[in-house]
């Protein structure tokens, strides 16, 4: 004979683990978004990355930018030079400054100066972590303020292109910032971390808007970044893969759209990351472009 209360136990069981399982897996979602895998030194070398822009025979030095508790490792790469613009390259997220240096070429030809942080949260960054593209345009503005005098071009992938876009809506750096190059930026952070999502075979459904939510409560919310190319007073470049399975080809065009002036580039059978090797074309015309309408 069946034992309804043994029914009912077994039931409550599961539904005690499932909930459990559930918690877990949404912890361990937001603590990744706030967290990052660090793209350190070690990870340059393991990869038999560049690991100093003096591997290539750049003049460049090392020094840190502090923030609002962030402490942030920069390359600094050629001389600042007031009639000359700088570009200030910002990588994406749960990578580094030593990842940026494989976008470094199509950006020298242009600019007498190249500075390239560790954004907070990543890399060798200390102190505070990220806020995913919430607040950084402040560090980048902070950045602009007290390292240059020159003119900035900001050259962004995926977090660093729209970190770049929401620092040139800022009316304080209208003057200052003179184009955006961004290479597959997203509309609202929901994407990547949908993204994320997917591609690991974790159900989107039950945990992006609960993650979202949570990101929230801690203070980070969600940004338009089409809003804010549509308020950059200077032009801006965008890039996007049409396999990027990261970033929807039709957010980076809207994004595109929404600027004053703009251009927009599909890179054929591009993922996240080919901007540098099938792309690198692409975006060796898009840096030209934004440096002579600037």
């Amino acid at each position: 004979m069946i034992d309804p209360a043994a029914i009912l136990g077994g039931g409550a069981f599961l539904g005690v683990a499932a909930g459990a399982t559930y918690a877990i897996a949404l912890g361990g979602v937001v603590r990744e978004a706030l967290r990052p895998e660090r793209k350190t030194v070690g990870w340059a070398l393991g990869r038999g990355s560049p690991a100093d822009p003096a591997v290539w025979g750049l003049p460049a030095r090392e020094w840190s930018h502090s923030h609002e508790g962030a402490s942030c490792p920069v390359f600094d790469i050629g001389v600042d030079d007031p009639g000359a613009p700088t570009a200030i390259v910002l990588h994406g997220f749960a990578r580094s400054r030593y990842d940026a240096l494989a976008r470094l070429s199509p950006v020298l030809p242009h600019v007498k100066r190249v500075l390239m942080p560790d954004l907070p949260g990543h890399g060798d960054a200390m102190g505070r972590g990220t806020r995913i593209g919430s607040d950084e345009d402040a560090f980048v503005a902070s950045l602009i303020e007290t390292a240059t005098t020159s003119p900035v071009i900001l050259v962004g992938h995926s977090l660093g292109a729209t970190i770049a876009l929401h620092a040139a809506a800022q009316e304080a750096l209208a003057g200052r910032i003179r184009g955006v190059v961004a290479l597959a930026p997203y509309e609202r952070m929901s994407t990547p971390l949908g993204a994320r999502l997917d591609l690991r075979g974790m159900p989107r459904g039950p945990l992006l808007r609960p993650t979202v939510a949570v990101l929230r409560a801690l203070g980070i919310e969600e940004r338009s970044t089409r809003a804010s190319a549509a308020r950059a007073a200077c032009p801006v470049a965008v890039l996007a893969g049409d396999a990027d399975p990261v970033t929807p080809l039709d957010e980076a065009k809207a994004i595109a759209l929404a600027a004053s002036t703009s251009r927009f580039d599909v890179v054929r059978h591009g993922r996240h990351d080919d901007f540098h090797t099938l792309g690198a074309q692409q975006m060796a015309d898009a840096v030209a472009w934004v440096a002579r309408v600037a």
